[in-house]
């Protein structure tokens, strides 16, 4: 039992770094434009953009 959690763990966590590592190698989604983020930010106070 405690093997299986560990594996599903590691797996997760494998998973989680391709998934980031992949969403981060997609420049083709924004075209000309470099990526943006979709929040306003004044010193501590963070609101979405529309």
């Amino acid at each position: 039992m405690k093997h299986r959690s560990l594996l599903q763990r590691f797996g997760s966590y494998l998973f989680g770094l391709v998934d980031m590592y992949w969403a981060m190698r997609r420049p083709w989604q924004y075209g000309m434009k470099q990526p943006q983020c979709g929040l306003s930010c004044d010193g501590n106070h963070c609101e979405p953009v529309d």
